[in-house]
């Protein structure tokens, strides 16, 4: 499955799939009590091919700590005609 920082899935905020949607857009440091959740918000001035590593990295340790039931595959960045960073994460979801 195919999540998206643009495109919310519109499920419900116990699911997997949501938490992960509000992890991509979340940056990091704005979470009381838990700084460490969300991504880097210095990544954005990095070439494309970094931001994605980088990105793969972090998203890789969080859900593995802050989400049961997810699997990260692959992470794909793009920008948007209009210059914003679009991200696409890959998962695989176990019901």
């Amino acid at each position: 499955m195919v999540i998206k920082k643009s495109l919310s899935p519109g499920l419900p905020m116990s699911n997997p799939l949501q938490q992960l949607y509000i992890l991509l857009n979340t940056v990091r440091g704005t979470v009381p009590l838990q700084r460490d959740i969300g991504l880097d918000p210095r990544m954005v001035d990095k070439p494309i091919n970094i931001i994605s590593a980088n990105i793969f990295t972090e998203l890789h340790r969080q859900i593995k700590k802050y989400i049961v039931g997810l699997e990260l595959k692959n992470v794909r960045c793009h920008y948007t005609k209009d210059s914003k960073l679009e991200i696409e994460v890959e998962v695989l979801y176990e019901e």
